[in-house]
């Protein structure tokens, strides 16, 4: 019987996993065996270790009381986050090194990953969004034919993340691993943002019910103009939380129909680090999509140096794929793209043009908010 009762902290695995990456980057692609190799390693994974098991929703469907090894699922959820965070362009065997998408920004990294520092690798929550689709998917597939999952969120939350929940239990005992319980939790209050967690909500005279097609008309209603001037606020806002011993100091710069830079950010650390944020923000109708030709001309108005200069590209609609590959690819800029769906779940996230009313969380228009951004 396994000495061993639970897995190296997943922030640890976590750290090991983009070391691996970071030490096997000149590689073009990176097989099973070699990835598993140096990530045991330098992670300290053993044999026990991989004799830890869970009774996924598999093994009970089919009575397979051996189980599944824990090890299987929390390889699955770091193989996922690495994708996610750029890190990778794949998350399955072979594994291609994502050198093109600011992975620069992972180089000088080398520490255990927490709820804290995950920012730092992960300003705009990527993660969140693929754990979340990650979770539809599971949950489309075990049996949910009737697609209930707007109409009854409890039902939702109680089959979310079940084979890692359990997972985690068994890996990490009764309270689970810190990092794997932030991140289902934030997933899962994210998600409830986007189903009927508005049902109970009164709509006051200042105030309108939220929903993403509501925020959208809203923005809709705002000039070009007005809208960089929001952008501008909502990227504000993410980075003072993001980082709030910063000093920010923020100027719109844009002017109706320029190619160059709506809004300039800059960021000072204490210990004299200084980041610029440079900003282009298209309030742009369904199917107006941003192609690579305005990606080229905005990585023309700010400097290509990748550590301190970043380039966000703000639209409320989507990028061409040839837009996805060129963003991709570019090795000379730090380009960061926020689309519909980033720029509703940052407004969510940060609170910026809504409010939480009642006394459980209800997410509601900020009328006032926004009457304020119209006199601009």
């Amino acid at each position: 019987m396994s000495n061993i009762t639970k897995l190296p902290a997943f922030g640890e695995l976590l750290n090991a996993a983009i070391q691996t990456i970071k030490n096997l980057s000149s590689k073009n692609t990176i097989g099973r065996t070699v990835f598993f190799r140096e990530f045991e390693k330098l992670s300290g994974v053993e044999a026990e270790h991989k004799k830890i098991h869970f009774l996924s929703r598999y093994d009970i469907r089919h009575e397979c009381h051996q189980g599944s090894p824990c090890y299987d699922e929390i390889i699955n959820l770091i193989l996922l986050c690495l994708s996610a965070l750029g890190i990778v362009k794949e998350n399955t065997f072979s594994l291609v090194p994502n050198l093109n998408q600011n992975f620069a920004n992972f180089i000088a990294f080398d520490e255990k990953v927490t709820p804290k520092n995950l920012s730092k690798l992960d300003p705009f929550g990527k993660v969140f969004f693929w754990l979340a689709g990650s979770n539809f998917s599971q949950y489309l597939n075990d049996g949910v034919l009737n697609h209930d999952y707007i109409a009854n969120l409890k039902r939702f939350d109680d089959k979310a993340f079940v084979d890692l929940k359990r997972a985690n239990l068994a890996a990490y005992g009764k309270n689970g691993d810190p990092l794997i319980n932030f991140l289902i939790e934030e997933v899962q209050r994210r998600t409830s943002l986007f189903m009927n967690n508005y049902a109970d909500a009164a709509v006051g005279s200042e105030f309108v019910k939220v929903t993403p097609d509501l925020i959208m008309a809203q923005l809709e209603s705002l000039s070009p103009l007005q809208f960089e001037w929001f952008c501008l606020k909502l990227v504000e806002r993410s980075l003072e939380i993001e980082s709030p011993e910063s000093n920010l100091t923020s100027r719109h710069t844009g002017r109706s129909n320029d190619n160059g830079i709506d809004g300039l950010i800059i960021q000072d650390f204490p210990n004299g680090d200084v980041h610029n944020y440079y900003l282009q923000a298209k309030l742009y109708s369904a199917g107006n999509n941003i192609s690579n030709g305005d990606l080229r001309n905005f990585i023309g108005a700010f400097p290509p140096e990748k550590t301190h200069h970043h380039g966000l590209f703000i639209t409320t609609t989507s990028f061409t794929k040839p837009a996805q590959d060129f963003a991709n690819a570019i090795e000379s800029h730090s380009l960061i793209l926020i689309d519909q769906l980033n720029l509703i779940d940052l407004m969510m996230q940060h609170k910026v043009g809504l409010k939480e009313v009642n006394a459980q969380p209800k997410l509601l228009l900020d009328n006032e908010f926004f009457s304020k951004i119209k006199l601009y």
